[in-house]
């Protein structure tokens, strides 16, 4: 039986699987359009319109969330971090709040996208369908993943962990690519516009999208009062990696 409040659409042609999409909104016309247009573009749809009736869909089968921000019953970013700590799936937000404090705050709490209101349906299946399949190359890659030290850190690629010491570090989807991409890469400098072309693969996003993660990875990373020992900014032209990395087997 499915929780109140929660209509299950799920459609699946034989022998091919659809990615299934989880959809929360307290705004029901909201839900019923995207729902709509999800569709029409091959893939499955789960809908809820609170955060709590969203975290009893939560399973294994989710391929991607999005997710309101603005909700009476469980808000989105207390869902997006309830998520979070137990998934990996890509978590978009759809929100009205447009300022750029709102999208750093929601990216904060482990969101990979920020979307606002009113939205373009073209550009949001754009944005789905983008991440959906950095998510898939993702899965595939880290399953021959390594295994490397820096400082007292500890990433793991084909877990998708991050340790400190002992301590987990829960990192976004698009964090864990991102840092993955300047761990392959170190000590070259990119430029905002290249680490968008290479982690995000995307023309719908800006500059800032870059800094606000850059932003979030120096402060899970930092060494110390020093939120830049691994990150570093290069003035006029953009960031570079720079740490002593050790291969760990096994």
């Amino acid at each position: 039986m499915s929780p109140k409040g929660i209509n299950l659409t799920i459609i699946k042609e034989e022998g091919d699987v659809m990615p299934k999409i989880l959809v929360v909104d307290d705004d029901k016309r909201i839900v019923k359009m995207v729902e709509q247009f999800l569709l029409l573009n091959n893939m499955s749809v789960i809908t809820a319109y609170d955060g709590k009736d969203a975290i009893a869909l939560m399973d294994e089968r989710v391929d991607l969330v999005l997710l309101d921000v603005n909700m009476d019953e469980m808000g989105g970013m207390e869902t997006c971090q309830w998520i979070r700590q137990r998934y990996k799936v890509p978590i978009l937000f759809l929100s009205a709040n447009t300022s750029s404090s709102d999208k750093i705050l929601g990216l904060g709490y482990g969101a990979d996208d920020y979307i606002t209101k009113p939205f373009d349906p073209m550009e949001l299946i754009a944005r789905i369908q983008a991440h959906l399949r950095r998510h898939q190359v993702y899965n595939e890659a880290v399953r021959a993943g390594s295994q490397v030290k820096f400082g007292d850190f500890t990433f793991n690629k084909s877990a998708h962990r991050l340790l400190k010491g002992d301590q987990e570090l829960v990192l976004s989807s698009t964090e864990f690519r991102l840092l993955s991409f300047l761990i392959d890469h170190p000590n070259v400098v990119f430029t905002r516009k290249t680490l968008l072309a290479e982690v995000w693969e995307s023309e719908h996003y800006d500059e800032n999208t870059v800094t606000a993660y850059i932003k979030r990875l120096r402060q899970k990373i930092r060494l110390g009062d020093d939120d830049q020992a691994y990150i570093k900014s290069v003035r006029g032209v953009g960031y570079i990696f720079e740490a002593e990395l050790e291969k760990v087997e096994g």
